[in-house]
This record gives structure tokens, sequence and C-alpha cells, in this order.
């Protein structure tokens, strides 16, 4: 039997240096590759959650509730019925499709319900749940009516054409009647009823809002106003009060708003109508007042 050859210290030497090499080398290689491992676990999981996140949200946004949309206006007015307001509750449920995550919807919503001409401007759409919708909205202040084609149609503290009418004579008395006005009704609602003539009603009608003999006017007839400016009331007692020209936009010889107001409040202090008994037309322009 021959014997075992033993290794000479030299090569014990070159392997336990070769031994030595190979560890420094794991030994300096091994944060890299603890590195490389996260960053390809990063890598799968943000691959996994960009496939699966646009999927969860399709499945979100095909979720319907059977249970029928309740619109909340938080901001009602006390004018405003649970009648007069189903019709724009119909109009923000058209817009959505049941998902909570519906953000086009809520979008929708709010442009439709400022085309129905009820609002001057929509704060808030909210969502709560699948099926609760809270609005807060600044309505708009239904003021008067202007009478064309056999019906008075609502409008706004600015003029602007609101989404109800009445039949001739049945609008509310509070409600000052505008007639004869130049140009057509608007054809949407929320838009100011054009013509120089309605602005300068519109603004007549601010003016004695607020004065307790307010009730004794029947309309502002503006038949003649695009002959010579002047803004004409008639009384319920068949009386034209010869106003003149839009309040702020007097002409020289005229006496300004302040004063023809007085004048009439001096009348119903003293007579107890703004007409004084006149069957005919009673002239404010100037300092004299005059009756026929």
């Amino acid at each position: 039997m021959s014997s075992r050859k033993r290794s000479s210290p030299k090569r014990r030497e070159i392997a336990s240096r070769f031994k030595f090499s190979i560890n420094l080398h794991w030994m300096k290689s091994k944060p890299m590759l603890v590195a490389v491992g996260w960053s390809a676990s990063f890598l799968v999981m943000a691959l996994a959650l960009g496939m699966g996140v646009p999927v969860l949200k399709r499945e979100a946004a095909t979720q319907k509730s059977e249970a029928p949309f309740q619109v909340i206006f938080s901001s009602r007015p006390v004018w405003m019925s649970e009648t007069d307001l189903t019709p724009l509750a119909e109009v923000v449920a058209r817009q959505l499709n049941g998902s909570p995550i519906d953000r086009d919807g809520l979008t929708e919503a709010h442009s439709a319900l400022m085309q129905t001409g009820w609002f001057s401007a929509i704060n808030q759409i909210k969502r709560s749940g699948m099926s609760q919708i809270y609005i807060d909205a600044v309505w708009t202040t239904p003021f008067a009516v202007v009478r064309e084609g056999g019906y008075d149609h609502l409008i706004d503290f600015n003029g602007k054409l609101l989404p109800r009418c009445y039949r001739e004579g049945t609008a509310p008395s509070n409600m000052i009647r505008i007639e004869n006005a130049s140009f057509a009704r608007p054809g949407s609602f929320g838009d100011e009823w054009a013509g120089k003539d309605m602005r300068s009603a519109v603004a007549l009608v601010r003016l004695i809002h607020d004065n307790s003999w307010r009730g004794q006017i029947a309309c502002i007839d503006l038949e003649r106003t695009k002959i010579d400016d002047c803004l004409r009331m008639k009384t319920h007692r068949g009386c034209t009060i010869k106003w003149g020209r839009s309040p702020g936009s007097e002409s020289a010889a005229e006496v300004p708003a302040r004063q023809k107001i007085d004048y009439l409040q001096w009348l119903f202090d003293h007579y107890g109508r703004i007409d004084a008994g006149c069957d005919d037309e009673l002239n404010l322009l100037s300092d004299y007042v005059g009756m026929r």
C-alpha cells in the first residue's frame, strides 16, 4: 500500500489564500446582492399594485346600489318646498352611476344644477356612502315676474330667468309684474332677460322693493319706454305713475330717485295711497308733481 501524499506547505498556503479571497469577495458582494434582492421585491410589488389597483377601481366603479339616491340640499330656502326640490334631485341623480368614487358624475351634477337657473353658486357636492349626496349651494332669489304670451315668468334679483312661470294673474301677489319688454324671454334658465328697458325696470323694482306701499303697484309698463326712456308704474286703481329714467341715470331736468321715493311716501302717509286717488297720470319727473 502506497503511503498518502501529504500536501506541501506551499500548496496549503495557496489553498488557504484562495479560500480567504473567496470569503472576502462574498463579504464585499453580500450587501449588493441584498440590495438587488430588495429592489427586485419592490419592483414585483409595484407591478402587482399597478395591475391590481385599476382592476379594483373598475370593480368599485361598477358597483351600484339598488337604493334610490337621497339628495340633501343643506341650505334650502324656506320658499322652496319638497315638491319643488324633486326635479332638482332628479337632475343630480341622472348624472351619477351609483359608485362612491364617481368623481366625473359629481362634476357633471354641478354643471347640470347650475344650468337649472336656481343657483348663483354651488359650493360643494359631497357623496356619503352609496346613495346620499349633500349639496351646499347659494340659491338665487325670486324677485319679480315678466308677462309674456299669457304667462308670468319668474326672474331673480338680477333679472335672470328662473324655471317657473304662472298663468296670467296667478303669480304670487308679492311679486311686481313687468309688462311689454322689448325682448323675448331668454332661451335658457339662468340667463339675464335682455334689453335696456328690462334692466331699468329691474333696477326700479329693487329700489321700491322694501317700501310699505309696494303692494299698491300692479305693474311696471315698458310699452312707451322704448320711445322716451321713461319708466311707468301702474297702480291697482288704474293710475299711471310716470317715474322717469332708470334710477341713477336721471336726466339733468329730472329729480333724483330718492326725491321721487320720498314724494310717494308722503302721498301714502297723507292719503293712504301713492296715487292719491288719481285716475289718469301722476308725473314725478320734476319738482312740481302734476296730476291729470
